[in-house]
């Protein structure tokens, strides 16, 4: 059975520390060795050696909700294969608990490069449940190249249940290789590789990225800025790829989404930016009591006595849609024929693409209610897309007498994945 399956976190804990003991260990041995054998002078003292280490970050995308009550309070396990032939997995890092986290941010591992498995072998990197028995929301197995290559590429990495259901994704947000040296810069501790790479302890052979905090664009590569209005943008801010991660985070927290995706247009070291694009687009109408219109009569509008007017523009949209749910409380004159209506256009370029007033008809009733409507599967949702914007109209009717109220307008519009 597999260990992380029957081991609960606190003694997954245990065998982590169990395992840096044995390291410790190996490595006051090989100091031993070293300070016999191998000892490294310069100027008849000895040069103390920086250990050699693997900066890797991982980020959570969309993962499945185990919990009932609330959502999964996810960690991450990161183990290697045992030296033995039960088949059995190690340990050798475990991150903390995000609560009430689908899409969970674990704080930066700094790995010893003595601890990672030889080229051909697997890490697994396995995302847990923390509660009363820890529940696996999935797992996935990945040599270290191909880690690196996941995190050069910005590719997320697909994890599986136990019943190789989806779990959710893995992004690795960062993957830094520090070959160590001397403290007084004498150079990286790593024999020349293929390709101008480097020969790591257990075979690795890597692009190297030494002392390297930060995502940087590929150097053979240029992104042309999207339009012509935004060349003198990127020529200003191009070098805001270069800074470090942690500083780039805290940048995207303060743009609007529409900056957002113009640095996602721009260069493919932004695409992190993507877990900071809203879910959801808030929309507020103001409350209001219309009257009609002295001179408007009943046939004044079309054939159904609907005289249109805009209530208001929504702003213009960064983002397709799944869905848009509209819900206020409203009611009329109060007595009479009820004619009061509320609906959505779908503007592009001015014009009116789509309308839903016939498909979703409704008159306010005379007595205060709450309406709710989910708009699905329509062309308003359908067809909407990057700068167009969703007009709300209303009509109070004709015939003389009439008035239509509204309260607490609010809509929700479900964004599409950009």
């Amino acid at each position: 059975m597999d260990l992380l399956m029957s081991l609960g976190k606190e003694a997954i804990a245990d065998e982590i520390k169990e395992m840096a003991k044995n390291v410790e260990k190996v490595k006051i041995q090989e100091k031993e060795i070293n300070e016999l054998n191998n000892k490294v002078v310069v100027d008849s003292e000895p040069v103390k050696m920086k250990k050699s280490t693997l900066a890797l970050g991982l980020d959570g995308i969309k993962l499945t909700d185990t919990d009932v009550f609330s959502k999964s309070d996810p960690y991450v396990v990161i183990s290697r294969r045992r030296r033995v032939e039960d088949g059995g997995w190690t340990p050798i890092r475990i991150s903390e608990t995000i609560k009430d986290n689908l899409n969970p941010r674990w704080s930066e591992f700094l790995i010893d490069l003595t601890e990672l498995p030889d080229a051909n072998e697997d890490l697994k990197i396995e995302v847990f449940d923390d509660g009363w028995k820890d529940t696996s929301i999935g797992v996935v197995h990945i040599t270290i190249s191909k880690l690196e290559q996941a995190h050069k590429t910005r590719t997320p990495l697909p994890i599986t249940d136990k019943k190789m259901k989806n779990g959710g994704e893995i992004l690795v947000r960062s993957f830094r290789m520090d070959f160590g040296g001397s403290e007084n810069g004498s150079g990286p501790i790593a024999s020349q590789g293929m390709s101008g790479g480097f020969t790591l302890p257990g075979g690795y052979n890597g692009t190297p990225n030494v002392h390297s905090s930060q995502t940087v664009c590929p150097p053979q590569t240029t992104f042309p800025p999207p339009t012509d209005a935004d060349s003198h943008w990127i020529e200003e801010h191009g070098d805001l790829c270069n800074l470090p991660d942690l500083v780039l985070d805290i940048i995207a927290e303060y743009l609007e989404p529409k900056d957002i995706l113009q640095l996602l247009d721009s260069c493919p070291c932004f695409e992190d930016f993507r877990r900071f694009l809203p879910k959801y687009q808030e929309i507020n109408g103001e409350d209001f009591r219309k009257e009609q219109h002295p001179n408007q009569r009943d046939g004044d509008g079309d054939c159904d006595g609907i005289n249109p007017e805009k209530y208001f523009d929504g702003p213009e949209m960064n983002q397709g849609a799944k869905s848009i749910k509209l819900n206020f409380r409203w009611k009329d004159q109060g007595w009479g024929h009820r004619k009061g209506q509320v609906w959505i256009q779908l503007i592009r370029n001015e014009e009116v693409l789509a309308d839903s007033r016939k498909q979703f008809h409704e008159l306010a009733p005379h007595e205060y209610r709450e309406r709710e409507v989910v708009i699905k599967e329509h062309p308003v949702v359908d067809l909407l897309k990057r700068g167009d914007k969703l007009r709300f109209m209303l009509s109070v009717g004709g015939g003389g007498g009439h008035y239509l109220t509204v309260r607490n307008f609010k809509v929700l519009v479900e964004l599409k994945k950009y």
